[in-house]
């Protein structure tokens, strides 16, 4: 399946919010283009947080912030970010798996998705 834009034509990452995300920045901006990319990952406490911040950081990622969520639940948060990148489909695609399964080695773990400058 492949999405359209102004642009070009995109393959799909395999995951329909990554493309809508995709499809946006390509009819803003090239995608190959190096831009910062930043990921989003939630825990219901510091320890798993932490955990997954040193996963994430063994993956190749730096570390933006370990922390306290703005919740009222006690979750952390962990954003991990890398700047210079491409962010295309198959970059997506591989961003996302490394994330979910970070996020899935710890119970309650979720990863809330990416963004990336325009």
């Amino acid at each position: 399946m492949a999405l359209f834009s102004k642009k070009q034509r995109l393959e799909s990452s395999g995951h329909a919010g990554d493309d809508k995300l995709l499809s946006i920045i390509s009819s803003r901006s090239d995608l190959s283009a190096p831009r910062h990319w930043v990921h989003y990952l939630y825990f219901p406490g510091e320890a798993p947080a932490r955990a997954a911040a040193e996963d994430a950081q063994a993956a190749g990622w730096n570390l933006q912030r370990v922390d306290e969520a703005a919740t009222q639940d006690g979750s952390w948060v962990v954003i991990a970010e890398r700047h210079e990148v491409v962010v295309d489909p198959t970059s997506v695609r591989e961003a996302r798996e490394t994330f979910e399964s970070i996020a899935s080695r710890y119970p309650g773990g979720d990863y809330d998705g990416w963004e990336a400058s325009v």
